[in-house]
């Protein structure tokens, strides 16, 4: 069976919710939030928003993490979007 996911990525401030929002409810598509994951991480760390974006410039596991947990609930679902700054190659992957 076909997956089909949408790929939304910008920089801050950019409209990428804005506009994932109204793809996904136009389509009734779920939307999968890279940022939500990265703030759970970041407080999991104790570490602001700014100091987990330096830490995980020195730490590349952690994009790798990342990565698992959108592939991961690519495997359980379909017809999503991925709202995301993507700062690693998204190579997984999704069958």
């Amino acid at each position: 069976m076909k997956k089909h996911i949408i790929s939304i990525t910008g920089d801050l401030a950019s409209g990428k919710t804005t506009v994932t929002n109204m793809i996904a409810e136009e389509l009734e598509y779920l939307v999968y939030k890279n940022g939500e994951y990265f703030r759970k991480l970041a407080a999991e760390h104790g570490m602001s928003i700014t100091e987990f974006n330096k830490y995980v410039e020195e730490h590349p596991e952690i994009d790798r993490q990342i990565e698992l947990s959108a592939t991961n609930f690519a495997k359980e679902h379909d017809n999503f979007i991925i709202d995301a700054r993507l700062r690693m190659v998204f190579s997984a992957r999704i069958v």
